[in-house]
């Protein structure tokens, strides 16, 4: 696999900071109550990067919907015109599948945009690691789902 930066092309806020402290030092569940536009989805999203490098695994970044997934994540650039996606450097990227928004990386892991709107479609996934955006506007049964497998094999949650 090609030696690659991570994060890639950006850097924590310095309030942003402790949150990524402890996820480096192996936080597994981790909350941000910041105000909006305070780079929530970011943080996720190159924690993420970080994490399946580090562990072979599937990780999704779920939104209350799968629309509003493909809106925020999948096609979002943010205010200095960064794409969401730049998060993944192109050089660990194997396969791009824009229909089910995943990507699938060099080393075997797979990241995906899923929306709890649709929690049961999937059923027999199991992910180590999953960012929950605006998470007061999703369906709770989507934690009740996804809680034990993450704690059946030492997942994560943001």
């Amino acid at each position: 696999m090609p030696v690659v930066t991570i994060p890639h092309n950006w850097s924590p806020r310095p309030y942003q900071l402790p949150l990524w402290t402890a996820l480096e030092g192996g936080c597994k569940r981790a909350v941000a109550v910041w105000h909006r536009r305070a780079g929530k989805d970011a943080v996720g999203l190159h924690w993420t990067t970080s994490a399946a490098l580090e562990r072979v695994g599937t990780y999704w970044h779920m939104l209350p919907t799968l629309a509003q997934g493909r809106k925020v994540v999948w096609d979002g650039i943010d205010a200095q015109g960064h794409k969401s996606l730049d998060a993944w450097p192109t050089e660990i990227i194997t396969k791009i599948r824009n229909d089910e928004m995943k990507l699938e990386l060099a080393n075997g892991s797979v990241w995906q945009v899923v929306g709890s709107d649709n929690y049961n479609s999937l059923v027999g996934s199991n992910p180590v690691g999953v960012v929950f955006s605006e998470y007061s506007l999703a369906d709770p049964a989507a934690w009740d789902f996804i809680r034990p497998i993450l704690a059946e094999n030492g997942g994560w949650a943001l």
